[in-house]
């Protein structure tokens, strides 16, 4: 009989059964001694079914035993060491479906790559605090939003606080100031076009990430959230916050409730898309109601999807370009959705795009103001306590608007002449030359 696993830390061959407990991986994985079992007890009854309990009580105290171990030179280190420990000593982290435990691993990989990592943990305050300034203050001229720059920062402290000596109450190891010299980011919502992101939502795969040891889902929560973000225009906040009498499939309607971010406009039921229909009966049939979601995953998939579906875009164009030299169709493409994910090639060839789920919101809002001009109607939709914040959606909406108004003259004015292609020309800067 070949060893199987039974439990988490408990396996079974053909002598009996061993109960290991296993704390780190790699380099810093620690076991503790092996606890053997019979395959089957006094009574003739096996080990794996009348006493699972008991093997999986002594399962979690092997692993207590560990984690104790490990707490005692808890104050030694570095703070890359000290993050690895507190993603594995925490349970919580694992279990707890909350978005900011499932955030964990996310937020703190970015302090994991960074110079704050090599630091120890029993290196003086100001030097740490210092360093953690410097790093928010990286971050922040980078473009990071500022919610984001909190969220990694509470993260952190997370992992600072069972480290601080209980003689030490008035010692803040985070900077609890503003970062100085940051000017102030001004955040203007874009415009993306429906028909980029419907074909950004193709490449998202149709059923789930498995579970370790569990079947693969059947269903993509994700993608499903995201397609309802994409034609709802809905938060992802507020589709977290999403109840089930709140939508009516039969009458095609929508309740939007008011958001909570800045006291939000009142609620208003608006009538579905066919699209935000269909998206929503699958909402229903996955039972995604009021049930929480990991942001950080919901944009590690929608980044994936982007570069999935640039990589096909470019693989059209070559094979293009190969058979039908002149055509220029897949390139165009490729061009404009270079332009509207705002992609960026790095010196060293990396693709990166400027593109997060919360500008399927953007685009929304930008599109029912470009459809119908209408701005009280975008600012309810939108669920904005203030016209201000609509404003911005207008300024998203001017480049398609002013196309629109350019083909009506031209078929008012001139309706023989051909419309233009949708190629994408190449402007090339030249510098003056001295005495011109």
């Amino acid at each position: 009989m070949a060893r199987r696993s039974i439990g988490q830390g408990i396996y079974q061959d053909a002598h009996g059964i061993t109960v290991i407990a296993r704390v780190g991986y790699k380099e810093n994985l620690q076991s503790s001694p092996p606890v053997r079992f019979p395959l089957v007890d006094a009574d003739g009854i096996p080990y794996s079914r009348r006493h699972n309990r008991e093997l999986v009580e002594c399962y979690l105290r092997l692993r207590a035993a560990l984690l104790d171990a490990r707490r005692v030179s808890g104050g030694t280190g570095s703070i890359g060491v000290a993050i690895d420990r507190f993603l594995e000593d925490h349970p919580v982290v694992k279990h707890d479906p909350s978005p900011r435990n499932r955030d964990y691993k996310y937020l703190l990989a970015h302090w994991r790559t960074s110079a704050i990592a090599a630091l120890q943990v029993t290196a003086p305050v100001p030097t740490v605090r210092a360093a953690i300034a410097k790093e928010l203050e990286t971050w922040t001229r980078a473009g990071a939003a500022p919610t984001t720059v909190n969220r990694r920062k509470q993260a952190l402290a997370d992992v600072f606080r069972p480290l601080i000596p209980a003689d030490a109450d008035g010692v803040q190891i985070l900077p609890t100031d503003h970062i100085p010299d940051v000017p102030p980011r001004r955040y203007a919502p874009r415009g993306i076009d429906l028909a980029i992101i419907a074909r950004i939502l193709s490449a998202l795969p149709d059923r789930g990430q498995g579970i370790k040891g569990q079947t693969r889902s059947t269903v993509s929560a994700t993608k499903i959230r995201l397609r309802v973000m994409a034609w709802t225009g809905l938060a992802l906040a507020s589709l977290i916050r999403l109840k089930r009498n709140q939508v009516d499939i039969a009458g095609a309607r929508m309740y939007f409730p008011p958001r909570k971010k800045a006291k939000g406009s009142a609620g208003v039921w608006v009538d579905l898309l066919p699209p935000a229909l269909e998206a929503l009966r699958d909402f229903d049939a996955a039972g995604l109601w009021n049930r929480p979601c990991s942001k950080s995953s919901m944009y590690k998939s929608w980044r994936r999807a982007v570069e999935n579906t640039r990589a096909a875009l470019v693989a059209a164009a070559e094979l293009e370009a190969s058979e039908t030299p002149g055509v220029t169709t897949a390139r165009a493409m490729l061009e404009q959705f270079d332009i509207a994910v705002r992609v960026t090639v790095a010196p060293d060839g990396t693709v990166h795009a400027d593109c997060k789920p919360y500008d399927l919101r953007h685009s929304f809002g930008t599109d029912v103001y470009h459809k119908t001009g209408d701005i009280y109607a975008t600012k309810a939709i939108m669920q904005h306590a203030d016209i201000k914040t609509t404003e911005r959606y207008i300024e998203a909406a001017v480049p398609a608007r002013v196309a629109t108004a350019i083909d009506k003259m031209r078929a008012a004015w001139f309706p023989e002449a051909p419309k233009p292609g949708a190629t994408v020309r190449d402007f090339r800067v030249v510098a003056k030359k001295s005495g011109d």
